[in-house]
């Protein structure tokens, strides 16, 4: 599931910019099919635009209310539009501003959900020292059964925050917005109120934890690029010229 919405106050109608020639929405959606994970490839949108636009590319968009203001409600709606009979039971929930996240990784979202006992998982990579006081940047304290993770290694998440944390020597990570939900923790998440912490630090990762529902953490050395300012745009620019 894309969610992807044309409203953008930095970068205005951002799902349509052009990056070497394929919208970014496009991008995304390639992605997805770069996993090979033989499901439903769904773009969940506020905009019939967009959804054009997926359909022309042959792809499979699910217009949605404009009234959501999160991503995972508006996959939510999508997944019960085309799957109200509940064959699904496991949702990777993607990022329409993420053209260069890899297949493998996705595969390995796939794989760590497949697990009953884990609620959501998501990404992780260490973050840079440009990023640690970027608030921009989400950082996550998050715990692992052994002191020197590696890549692949599955922790679990502490906190969320645009702060700087931990404090001390410890690894910095930065959180990658990528998601595998069980279906039925989805359907219990968005039905939950904004919690006070998720309101504080403006990131609805920390209501689940709030409700004490698990978040399992994925480290990866990707560093996708968000894409959110012009410069991001940019960087992608060169990203996929350097491909070419």
């Amino acid at each position: 599931m894309i969610p992807a919405r044309l409203g953008s106050s930095r970068l205005p109608k951002k799902p349509l910019l052009k990056i070497n020639g394929i919208p970014l929405i496009i991008h995304a959606y390639n992605c997805a099919k770069a996993a090979n994970l033989n499901i439903p490839i769904i773009v969940a949108t506020d905009n019939q635009l967009i959804a054009n636009t997926i359909k022309d590319y042959g792809g499979v968009a699910l217009m949605t209310s404009n009234q959501h203001v999160s991503g995972s409600d508006r996959i939510f709606e999508a997944l019960e539009k085309f799957d109200p009979q509940k064959k699904y039971k496991k949702i990777i929930h993607l990022q329409g501003d993420l053209p260069n996240i890899s297949g493998k990784l996705i595969r390995k979202l796939a794989e760590v959900i497949s697990d009953p006992l884990k609620e959501i998982a998501t990404v992780i990579v260490k973050a840079t020292p440009e990023e640690f006081h970027d608030q921009s940047v989400v950082k996550v304290a998050t715990t692992f059964s052994n002191d020197k993770p590696k890549l692949n290694d599955v922790g679990k998440a502490m906190y969320f925050s645009r702060a700087l944390i931990p404090t001390g020597n410890a690894s910095v990570w930065h959180h990658i917005g990528v998601y595998a939900w069980q279906r039925n923790i989805l359907e219990r998440f968005i039905n939950l109120k904004p919690s006070p912490l998720e309101i504080s630090e403006k990131l609805e990762q920390l209501r689940a934890l709030e409700a004490g529902i698990s978040i399992h953490t994925i480290v990866t050395s990707e560093h996708p690029i968000g894409v959110d300012t012009d410069l991001d745009l940019k960087k992608a620019e060169n990203y996929f010229r350097d491909l070419s």
